[in-house]
C-alpha cells in the first residue's frame, strides 16, 4: 500500500511532488448569547458583520495569491472524483459566504512554502492547516524548518481510523 515509503517513516521527500491541500475558515456556527434588548441585538450584528467582513476580506486575499501561484479549488478535482458541497452563510438573496476555503496543489515542497510564505497574513494559519495526500490519506505535514509528516501514516492510521 505505501509503495517507496516505510509505514513509520515521517519523512517526505524533498524533491518529490506531492499533493498538498489547506484550509481557511472564514467562520464557524456557534452558539450566541441571548440578548438583553433590541439595543445588544444590533450592536452585536454590527460587531459580528465587522469582524466577518475583515475576515473574508483576509482569506479572499490569501486565497487570491495562492491562485496566482497555481493553487486550485479543491471542487476541481479530477474527473470521477466526488466534491461534497460546503457549507455557508446565506443571505435570503441567495448569495452565500462559505464557511471555508480549501485549495490544493501538486508541488514540491519547497514551492509549497514558498507559496505559503507569500500568501501574506494568513501564512501562519495556512501551514497550520496544510496536509499532504499520502496513498489517499491527508496526512498534516509541516515545511519548515524540513518538510516532513505530523504523524507517521501508522501514527495516523491509528490516531484517526474509525473502528470497525
Amino acid at each position: 500500500m505505501f509503495e517507496g515509503m516505510s509505514l513509520d517513516s515521517r519523512e517526505l521527500a524533498a524533491a518529490g511532488t506531492h499533493r498538498f491541500r489547506v484550509r481557511l475558515a472564514i467562520g464557524t456556527p456557534g452558539p450566541v448569547a441571548a440578548p438583553r434588548s433590541v439595543w445588544d441585538v444590533v450592536a452585536g450584528i454590527r460587531r459580528a458583520s465587522g469582524l466577518l467582513t475583515a475576515r473574508a476580506e483576509a482569506v479572499a486575499s490569501a486565497a487570491e495569491r495562492l491562485g496566482e501561484r497555481g493553487w486550485r479549488t479543491l471542487n476541481e478535482a479530477p474527473s470521477g472524483r466526488e466534491v461534497l458541497a460546503t457549507h455557508g452563510f446565506a443571505v435570503p438573496e441567495g448569495t452565500a459566504l462559505p464557511e471555508a476555503v480549501g485549495l490544493v496543489k501538486e508541488a514540491t515542497a519547497g514551492e509549497a512554502a514558498a507559496d505559503l510564505a507569500d500568501a501574506g497574513p494568513l501564512a501562519g494559519e495556512l501551514e497550520e492547516s496544510l496536509t499532504v495526500r499520502v496513498e489517499g490519506l491527508d496526512i498534516p505535514a509541516r515545511l519548515r524548518p524540513a518538510p516532513e509528516l505530523r504523524y507517521s501514516p501508522r501514527e495516523f492510521l491509528e490516531t484517526f481510523s474509525i473502528p470497525t
